[in-house]
């Protein structure tokens, strides 16, 4: 790859990061807004969660439409919809003062999401022609590590300064931007099948088996019983779906918005699995930290996520180099050293107490930073070697939809680790304590087994995908 080729994938991927800024930021900041927002809507936890739930789910959904949609027209328009739809979206939740007026203007913009996440990977991807992804995933990684740490903080400090509707408010002027960046400096992405059909089937099955087991899992977390009608249900209909859709592929392979082809390589396969998992050794570690540091250690909301900056610099130092290891020596002891590393840096977390020095517990964070940048952008890089290109964005498809279930059972079970640690008493500071370190136990042993997918992922690997060996072999 020439100089003035990569950077023109730089500048591509830049536009795309920047575009991927206001959902990644929504995302985190309504999360620090949702007990303030059930209060000024006078609203109840089991309608309020829907402000949050409803995103996902509408986020979910957009994803098989969008690896269809990629493949069937330009990429830079399809870009440019998404967008469009995030920001009629934030207008309404800014706009909203009813509870239900936010919950639609949350669907509208879990909507766009769906289209602009998986597509910031799926145009990079298609643009470098599968080389150098180690590298290019550290530049669009960029904001998927650096956000969820820097949102709670930028969160806390508005809704201090201004009020919740804000939250929606600064996606505006960032929108507006990516969509004059987008339309004027980015170039246009052919569709690779212009004719290709929709598969209404395919769409229905993955999008209710998503819904069904991401309400489940949230239902869990509520209900704190497994065998409750409200989690079973919805769980056995994602799994049903789940069965049907694997049949459904099998037998009709050409139609199939997702391609189970996939699987058939190890690296991907392995991918997979360490993104499920990253439910827990990666979201589910974040979802606790900011609870534990207000919980037990007493901070602001505001404070709290001032702290996990100290975390977001560990990632951001390191997310260059291990672009470059990843692309020199591949994905597998990148990972497995990232494992250990993550491993010794939230186990600490399960001895510290309020009287933990602070300097202590932001080195530990640091690390724990190093080591998310390790268990990302290697996994994601990796999840596309040697893959042919009229998989790439049935591959994205995938990999989101393992993230969003994934990252939802983490925070669920850790949820529930934690209320059923609480349970019956008084939730004093040493029961808060004894119940975050047992949640923190829960996501080191978790992370720990990430080694043994870990294993499945490239190693010495080669840059040259197998569409690309086919065609020099047919030559």
């Amino acid at each position: 790859m020439t100089k003035q080729q990569h950077r023109a994938l730089v500048k591509v991927a830049a536009i795309l990061v920047v575009g991927a800024i206001a959902p990644m930021l929504d995302t985190t900041m309504t999360n620090v807004a949702i007990a303030t927002i059930m209060k000024s809507l006078n609203s109840t936890v089991d309608i309020v969660q829907w402000v949050t739930t409803g995103y996902v789910l509408a986020m979910g959904v957009g994803v098989p439409f969008t690896g269809w949609a990629v493949d069937r027209f330009n990429g830079k328009m399809v870009n440019l919809v998404g967008l469009a739809l995030f920001l009629i979206g934030s207008v309404i939740s800014g706009t909203a003062t009813t509870i239900t007026a936010l919950i639609i203007g949350r669907l509208i913009q879990g909507a766009g999401s769906g289209i602009m996440i998986p597509l910031l990977t799926t145009l990079i991807v298609r643009a470098a022609g599968g080389k150098n992804l180690g590298s290019l995933m550290a530049i669009i990684g960029l904001p998927m590590v650096l956000i969820p740490i820097l949102g709670p903080t930028i969160g806390g400090y508005i809704i201090q300064q201004l009020n919740w509707h804000w939250i929606f408010y600064v996606n505006i002027p960032i929108a507006v931007i990516s969509i004059g960046l987008i339309m004027w400096l980015m170039p246009d992405f052919k569709p690779p099948f212009p004719n290709k059909r929709f598969d209404w089937l395919s769409f229905l099955m993955l999008g209710g088996m998503f819904s069904g087991l991401i309400i489940g899992i949230v239902q869990y977390s509520t209900h704190d019983n497994l065998a409750a009608m409200g989690v079973l249900l919805p769980i056995f209909v994602g799994l049903d779906l789940m069965v049907a859709y694997v049949l459904y592929a099998r037998r009709f392979p050409d139609r199939a918005l997702v391609n189970l082809d996939m699987f058939k390589f190890p690296n991907f396969s392995g991918s997979m699995c360490i993104l499920l998992m990253s439910g827990i050794t990666v979201n589910g570690a974040m979802f606790i930290l900011p609870l534990y540091l207000q919980n037990v250690r007493g901070l602001s909301v505001a404070w709290a996520g001032t702290y996990l900056i100290s975390q977001g610099i560990g990632m951001f130092i390191s997310r260059t180099q291990v672009g470059k290891l990843t692309d020199q020596i591949g994905a597998r002891w990148v990972v497995i050293v990232a494992v250990v590393i993550s491993v010794l840096s939230t186990l600490p977390f399960a001895y510290f107490d309020a009287n933990t020095s602070k300097y202590l517990v932001l080195v530990v964070l640091f690390f724990r930073g190093i080591a998310q940048a390790g268990m990302t952008i290697p996994v994601m890089s990796d999840s596309y070697v040697s893959l042919p290109k009229e998989l790439v964005s049935q591959a994205t498809t995938a990999t989101r939809m393992l993230q969003n279930v994934g990252g939802a059972f983490g925070s669920a079970i850790l949820a529930t680790v934690i209320q059923n640690q609480i349970n019956g008493v008084v939730p004093t500071v040493t029961k808060l304590t004894n119940a975050y370190h047992m949640a923190f136990i829960w996501s080191v042993v978790f992370t720990g087994l990430a080694i043994v997918p870990a294993w499945f992922l490239t190693h010495h690997r080669s840059t040259t995908s197998v569409s690309e060996k086919t065609s020099k072999e047919a030559a």
